[in-house]
């Protein structure tokens, strides 16, 4: 099976409807770390919402920025579009008020995820070529840290979106639409990132305990393979993974468990066809 997609055409922002789905790519560090340890080309996902506003999770919960100052933010550099199907057929009206319904019943605070805690999301996820760089390495311990101390209700942005396509109550309908294929491994190298940039986008969400300045944590002793292991294990335990992290999601077609979602299932998923790309780069 080809898992690879050809670029969409460019479409315009009056094309879109509530209910469509957003893959977007920044150009900041974590944005690349993110992408790369999720194997996609995109690293966050979102929802067309209601009046020219998406409807998205992030560190403070459900939130519903405008669509034209998300598109006017220099950081970002592509933004496609996806029109959600049900049983192979183009969602409905109805089909679109109950993803905006079961949207806004995920705004309680506990569903909230922070940067930091996504990142420990993807590392958890992933079982191989694991980035060398002491540095890194200190930058993936924390965000693993991160993911087992966290409220184990918090979700990231794939997740979200996954649950308000298919656990609402019309697109909830159990079909193979909504069974996500299995997604093979990509072979990318890490990519080469400024790590205190990267530092400088993590910090604030550390424990108070924990914060100093990149010059403190670099200098600090490297993270020994058994403690990043512990740490490591500690996670995949939080989000319910038995023992292999991502080894189970390569299984085979599969309903999925929305804590172990990658926004890479989504990005190839048959149920979200391309429409266009509102910003391409």
């Amino acid at each position: 099976m080809n898992f690879e997609r050809s670029r969409p055409a460019l479409c315009a922002p009056a094309q879109l409807r509530t209910g469509d789905v957003l893959l977007l790519r920044h150009r900041n560090e974590l944005a690349r770390l993110y992408a790369w340890l999720g194997d996609s080309d995109y690293d966050h996902i979102t929802l067309v919402g209601r009046a020219g506003c998406l409807i998205e999770l992030g560190a403070d919960g459900v939130s519903e920025p405008a669509l034209a100052e998300r598109l006017a933010d220099p950081d970002l550099s592509a933004a496609e579009v996806r029109r959600p199907q049900a049983g192979g057929e183009a969602a409905q009206d109805t089909d679109r008020i109950a993803v905006l319904a079961h949207a806004l019943s995920l705004r309680k605070p506990v569903h909230a995820g922070d940067p930091l805690r996504a990142l420990g999301v993807l590392a958890a996820l992933r079982e191989r070529d694991w980035p060398a760089r002491p540095s890194l390495r200190r930058v993936l311990h924390e965000a693993l840290r991160r993911v087992a101390e966290a409220d184990a209700q918090a979700m990231t942005a794939s997740e979200f979106v996954y649950r308000c396509l298919a656990e609402n109550p019309v697109h909830g309908r159990g079909g193979p639409g909504w069974r996500l294929p299995p997604v093979p491994a990509r072979s990318l190298p890490c990519p080469e990132l400024d790590e205190a940039a990267l530092w400088a986008r993590v910090e604030p969400w550390l424990p108070a305990s924990r914060r100093c300045d990149w010059a403190t944590a670099s200098a600090e002793a490297p993270i020994g393979e058994a403690g990043f292991a512990v740490a490591l294990a500690q996670a995949r335990a939080r989000l319910g993974l038995i023992a292999t992290g991502a080894g189970l999601l390569a299984a085979g077609p599969r309903v999925a468990n929305p804590k172990w979602l990658r926004l890479r299932e989504l990005e190839l998923s048959p149920s979200l066809p391309a429409l266009g790309a509102l910003l391409a780069n």
